[in-house]
């Protein structure tokens, strides 16, 4: 029976709802609603892990779970399905319930590309059952107000509309993965203003676009710029910049006679409206008074107005309370083909960035327009004169193990050194990154390594403040962490290169190696700089007498082999030392899962095995 002051489906029952995916959005902003909205219930969740399914499940007093997906759409008491995975299921999952016939929920954005939500619209309309993407914002109070003021006219003929967002930059390797999400942090924003946009002023066009990676580590579109036109000659113009110092949200829409302004994706924000004076009079003069007195009640028309709103707690529910009160009258029609819209428009702005979308884009990551590939064309070209080492560098690299100084023609001046987190930072820092892949560097590198193909693997800024009394005991880098091993249990060789950003000498602690030392893996490398090498008796003081002081300008480096054994001497004087360390392998010996591999190619270097020379 159905409960009192519910509205009835057309078979006087409540709309039984059964989720697909049950992670941060379901939690946060959707899970709870579907059992508070009247005429609504949540009669079963699916997860793919069994102890979070029924976690989930337990805690939210579902009376039913599972850990297959068919199962809640075959379910007989689902009406209705809300897909909550991550985008590359959607498809999959939508399709499967219009097969079944029922109505859809599907999380934005829906699916990995315009393509994928161009088949989910087209088979709910095959199927004549109802599709919404979740683009719940239409639906708040906030942004309803927003297309009551635009409607009303009190803004005169709309002009422009300009929008900015700024995020600081995140590292998440696998949250921002395309073949998993479609895209980056604008793919997975962006669609909400789109599709208000949409709303307020209809169908919008994009007039141009550009869109950059900054991020080495994320290879998503992390910067973007469009412009884009909508009816009524309004120009429009938004930014996202996901790689910025500090936050920003803001919406500005003007017309003739006003304009307004807000966070753009707050969604129970202040809304600010601004009359010119001489439109707040001319509409005034144009009414009688009394009429003048009611439009001033009703719209608030004074030259400055704020509009404020609500906390809103669970933002899915006014699209769900929309969603189960068109199903109760039987003429549910969804929203798919507004949300095609957007998801065309968010393709279109994206297609050159990722060498178009029409495909499966996310396999072919060579023909994105990232850093990476960037720095794999720079590096692809012939070997400068400047760059290119001769016979003799070539056999003392073999022979001994290192070859240099050379200069760093990157733009290394103005990087800022860590004391401190130094690790790794040419995958977050864009200026780091340009250092380790450029030509100068990994030019040389790859001759050394008679290799045409490399990557970049690993990178330490390496401090010693003034008056440091800590020495870094000789080891060879080589094995867990420094390269890995391959399928045979041997060590990967692999290349290193340091380079100095401070006047290194022998009294700030300046690294010292022993040629030839890289031929042999001595003692238990395993233990590096704890490997007790000198304490053991595996180096003796014929070996130490024998070892090379790298002293360096700013800006030079060395090159050596990551066997070759190393060391340095405790800062005993007032100046820092401080240098950047830089790992590379060849390709193919990317052995440790954990570790961000990024190729280059240096095509000019023919290939050899020199480096992977069998362990003596």
């Amino acid at each position: 029976m159905t409960p009192p002051n519910q509205p009835e489906t057309r078979s006087g029952a409540p709309v039984g709802w059964g989720i697909i995916g049950c992670g941060d959005v379901v939690e946060r902003k959707s899970g709870p609603v579907f059992k508070q909205v009247p005429g609504s219930r949540l009669v079963t969740v699916m997860r793919r892990t069994e102890a979070a399914v029924r976690d989930f499940a337990e805690r939210h007093q579902v009376p039913e779970w599972t850990t297959d997906a068919q199962a809640v759409i075959d379910h007989p008491d689902v009406t209705a399905v809300y897909i909550a995975t991550p985008p590359e299921h959607h498809l999959e999952y939508a399709l499967a319930v219009a097969r079944a016939g029922k109505a859809c929920l599907v999380e934005k954005p829906a699916g990995r590309s315009a393509a994928e939500c161009r088949q989910m619209v087209e088979a709910f309309e095959a199927a004549g059952a109802p599709l919404w993407i979740s683009y719940y914002r239409r639906d708040l109070p906030r942004y309803r107000a927003v297309k009551e003021i635009i409607d009303s006219g009190q803004l005169g003929a709309l002009v422009s509309v300009e929008y900015r967002m700024s995020k600081q930059a995140r590292f998440k390797q696998d949250r921002w993965n395309r073949a998993t999400n479609g895209g980056g942090r604008f793919y997975d924003l962006a669609g909400h203003m789109f599709d208000l946009f949409d709303d307020w002023f209809g169908p919008i066009k994009l007039n141009g676009a550009a869109v950059a990676n900054v991020i080495p580590g994320n290879t998503t579109e992390d910067a973007v710029a469009l412009s884009f036109t909508a009816a009524g000659d309004v120009v429009g113009s938004a930014a996202w910049n996901f790689s910025a110092p500090a936050s920003v949200d803001e919406l500005v829409i003007q017309g003739l006679r006003g304009r307004i302004r807000m966070r753009g994706t707050s969604v129970d924000g202040a809304v600010h409206v601004e009359l010119s004076p001489e439109a707040a009079i001319r509409l005034a003069s144009s009414m009688p008074a009394r009429a003048w007195q009611q439009a001033r009640q009703k719209l608030k028309l004074t030259p400055r107005q704020t509009h404020r709103f609500g906390k809103v707690e669970l933002p899915h529910r006014r699209l769900v309370e929309n969603i189960v009160g068109q199903l109760a009258t039987g003429h549910a029609v969804g929203n798919g083909r507004e949300a095609l819209r957007t998801s065309q428009f968010l393709d279109a702005a994206l297609a050159e960035y990722y060498g178009g979308r029409d495909d499966q884009f996310w396999n072919r990551p060579a023909s994105w327009r990232t850093r990476r590939a960037a720095a794999a064309d720079r590096t692809d070209t012939a070997i400068s004169e400047a760059y290119q080492l001769t016979p003799a560098e070539l056999k003392r690299f073999d022979e001994d193990g290192y070859i240099g100084p050379f200069r760093c023609d990157a733009n290394w001046q103005n990087i800022i050194v860590p004391i401190k987190k130094g690790r790794n930072l040419h995958l977050r820092e864009p200026a780091v990154f340009d250092v380790c892949a450029h030509p100068s560097i990994v030019h040389r590198v790859a001759q050394a390594m008679r290799q045409p193909h490399l990557s970049l693997f690993k990178s330490r800024f390496v401090v010693k403040l003034p008056d440091t009394p800590g020495e870094v005991a000789w080891h060879q880098d080589a094995g867990e962490n420094n390269g890995g091993f391959t399928a045979d249990g041997l060590p990967v060789p692999t290349v290193t290169v340091w380079m100095a950003f401070d006047e290194v000498s022998e009294a700030n602690g300046a690294m010292k190696i022993i040629p030839r030392s890289h031929l042999d893996l001595v003692g238990d490398f395993k233990k590096r700089i704890r490997a007790e090498l000198i304490e053991k008796g595996v180096l003796t003081q014929e070996d130490l007498a024998r070892a090379v002081t790298f002293a360096l300008r700013p800006g030079e480096f060395y090159i050596f082999h990551s066997w070759l054994l190393h060391g340095s001497g405790p800062n005993t004087s007032k100046i820092r030392r401080a240098g950047l360390n830089i790992r590379y392998s060849p390709q193919g010996y990317d052995c440790e899962p954990e570790v961000e591999y990024i190729p280059l190619r240096v095509s000019a270097v023919a290939e050899s095995n020199e480096l992977l020379r069998d362990i003596a």
